[in-house]
């Protein structure tokens, strides 16, 4: 037994590097193959050792957490100095995101269409990128220390910065390249760093296991009360470039073409549960102080309304693949908020939802991309169809685990705030549904396109089963699942309409609301719409909004020109000020020089007039 659990701790982490190894060979030409089938043998490969882990140490991690060292790299001099070591560590949150890490990216690589270009010019090397960010993620969950934890965070950074530079490749000058992933990452890294330094300053140690403890935290908040709130907001601003909160959501806006499928795949399914995987690990230290909790939740919450809002406004351009990705912002931002509310208790509740609807996600960009290039056969839209109404009612049961930790947080938490932000996670939950509902309209009523490339359909009724099967295990106890999944919906206890039917029915109330919205404002087919007469409904909301237009240009000109009119004023008297004090400002210091010469002025009131002059100078001319 102890033999397995050493092979399971050491593959866990070698297997995709080792293949990593293997696919830049193949890259580079040293070696025969596939580059993206040897991607995806890898990627299948360390998903199989993640499933394995999973069924070996789920029976196992309610008595204790699994450690292996693997490598100590970089020992610096002295006992007390931090050291780079390669650890493994296996607890539920580290199992949890392994096993999402991996078979997100297994269904994303299996049902993600071909391109004729991939593997020509410097395309092709974006498979091997791809790799190396999911070894990296990999890492960042596995790692047993802070400092471990940054390594492959750094390595994570650098891989996407990469790959967005490989695939945004263009030789047209009239679409240029808007880099702001650059800026993101530095500013991720940066924050991260600052955390490691801080928690090291407090802590003394790196380990997870002796710095997350209960009690050194409390020894840290009694020697240093400020400590603590500052490596909280340092980690949460770490996470948001990585969760794609607002603002660092305008990343995927930042460029005018469509976000090419693997980096899409990279900020969604690599970068994301990296940075929840960041929040989760380090709750301890996030939710101690109540102040930081309450930050945390309302930075959340203010992060989750402004994307969500920005993903419905996206969906009238019909911009699929940023509007997916906002939407699974507004998710994280709807977890972190739920976090914050509840703390440690909540945690249990949470992985069954991220876990899930990761996976549907993985599935939804896949289809997206085949949409994008309009590859979807006609005689596939039938099976698509009803695979999609089984992950939308997946996604619809697996987001009732929420019920629980809300109803906990609103039973715990006093305060007019935060009854207030418990019941704003209400839309926001419908929103999310509402754009998910309308992608499954938008994709299930497309026109039907004779294309002869070949849809995996048997691919998609399998990896739809699974995630199926994925949702039915955090509902219901079954037999041979890991015990780790601790709180099924359905349990013994009291269920969440028993311990709060109206937060339950407005609950239930938003999710019905969203999917009759996303039903009424649906796209319809093109042939449809030009048999059928426009309404004299119609007729009349267009009246209406050309009358209400009108009545806005006739207030909103004349303040216009007003507003016009003081700038104007107020620059011409701005130019005419300047000159003029530049004009007298050379006699100014004539004066002062020969009051200078004759005893009047003191020498440090000369510096101080010569230092405000330079200031006014500068501010002067910066003006004009």
């Amino acid at each position: 037994m102890d033999k397995i659990t050493t092979v399971l701790l050491q593959l866990s982490l070698i297997t995709p590097f080792v293949m990593l190894l293997i696919a830049a060979l193949v890259t580079y030409g040293l070696l025969r193959g596939n580059p993206r089938w040897l991607i995806v043998t890898s990627v299948a490969l360390t998903s199989l050792v993640a499933v394995t882990c999973l069924c070996f140490f789920g029976s196992r991690l309610t008595q204790q957490a699994y450690s292996l060292r693997l490598l100590n790299w970089l020992p610096l001099a002295g006992e007390g100095d931090p050291q780079l070591q390669i650890d493994v560590l296996f607890d539920p949150v580290s199992l949890a995101f392994y096993g999402l890490i991996s078979l997100a990216s297994l269904f994303f690589l299996l049902l993600r269409p071909k391109s004729g270009n991939e593997f020509v010019s410097d395309r092709r090397y974006s498979w091997p990128l791809y790799l190396f960010g999911f070894s990296a993620a990999i890492g960042v969950v596995l790692s047993a220390n802070f400092l471990e934890l940054f390594f492959f965070w750094m390595i994570l950074s650098i891989n996407l910065n990469l790959l967005h530079e490989v695939n945004f490749q263009s030789s047209s000058a009239a679409e240029p390249v808007h880099r702001h992933w650059w800026g993101w990452s530095a500013f991720s890294d940066a924050m991260l760093l600052l955390t490691v330094f801080l928690i090291h300053s407090s802590f003394s140690s790196l380990d997870f296991l002796k710095t997350l403890q209960p009690a050194a935290i409390q020894a840290v908040h009694i020697q240093n009360r400020v400590a603590l709130p500052g490596i909280g907001v340092t980690l949460f601003l770490a996470a948001v470039p990585r969760l794609g909160l607002f603002p660092a959501s305008a990343l995927v806006i930042s460029n005018p073409r469509p976000w090419p499928a693997l980096s899409l795949a990279a900020l969604n399914l690599l970068a994301m549960p990296a940075g929840l995987f960041l929040l989760i690990r380090c709750a301890p230290l996030l939710l101690t102080i109540d102040a930081t909790r309450t930050l945390v939740s309302q930075l959340a919450m203010v992060s989750a309304f402004l994307t969500g809002f920005s993903a419905c406004c996206l969906m009238r351009r019909e911009a699929w693949d940023r509007c997916l990705n906002w939407l699974a912002a507004t998710l994280t931002g709807i977890i972190v908020a739920t976090l914050g509310f509840n703390g440690l208790e909540s945690i249990t509740d949470l992985l069954p939802v991220i876990v899930v609807q990761t996976c549907v996600l993985s599935l939804l960009l896949s289809l997206v991309c085949w949409q994008r290039e309009q590859a979807i056969p006609a005689a596939s839209l039938p099976a698509l169809r009803v695979c999609l109404l089984l992950l939308l009612t997946a996604v619809i049961i697996n987001l009732g685990g929420l019920l629980n930790p809300l109803i906990t947080a609103r039973a715990t938490s006093p305060g007019l705030r935060n009854e207030v932000l418990l019941w704003l996670i209400l839309p926001l939950v419908g929103v999310y549904l509402f754009g998910l509902t309308r992608f499954y309209f938008a994709l299930s009523r497309q026109t039907v396109i004779n294309s002869s490339s070949p849809f995996p359909r048997f691919l998609l009724w399998i990896t739809t089963g699974l995630v199926c099967l994925l949702t039915a295990v955090t509902l219901f106890p079954l037999p041979f699942v890991p015990q780790f999944w601790q709180s099924p919906l359905i349990s013994s206890g009291p269920g969440p309409f028993d311990r709060d039917w109206l937060f339950c029915s407005f609950y239930f109330l938003a999710v019905l609301v969203a999917l009759i919205l996303a039903w009424m404002t649906a796209p319809r087919n093109r042939a449809a719409r030009t048999q059928r007469a426009a309404s004299s409904l119609l007729h009349l909301g267009e009246t209406h909004y050309h009358a209400l237009d009108l009545l806005s240009r006739a207030v909103i000109q004349p303040a216009q020109l007003l507003v016009k009119s003081v700038t104007f004023l107020d620059s011409w008297l701005t130019g005419v000020l300047s000159r003029s004090t530049l004009e007298k400002l050379p006699r100014f210091w004539g004066q002062l020089l020969s009051h200078m010469q004759n005893g009047q002025t003191a020498f440090p009131t000369l510096v101080l007039i010569f230092t405000l002059s330079i200031l006014i100078f500068v501010l002067m001319v910066l003006q004009i």
